[in-house]
């Protein structure tokens, strides 16, 4: 049963990742909340994890080292 479109998901994921360490927003002050580099650094990593999480998951070990399906014309 699929529920979740993990392409959004990874999506919204690696746009969490691009703000959290301020490649999007490098002149925005994250430390008013109480986050500084190395907990940013913790936190990305802690997204990309999850990200590692829903692929193995989504597709199990062995699909996630196996070759793209081909393309159809």
């Amino acid at each position: 049963m699929k529920f979740l479109n993990t392409n959004a998901l990874h999506n919204l994921l690696n746009t969490l990742i691009a703000i959290i360490c301020g490649g999007a927003l490098v002149g925005f002050d994250w430390t008013m909340f109480g986050v500084t580099d190395r907990s940013a650094l913790q936190i990305s990593g802690a997204i990309a994890l999850a990200k590692i999480i829903v692929n193995a998951v989504r597709d199990g070990p062995r699909g996630m080292v196996a070759p793209p399906p081909s393309e159809e014309k």
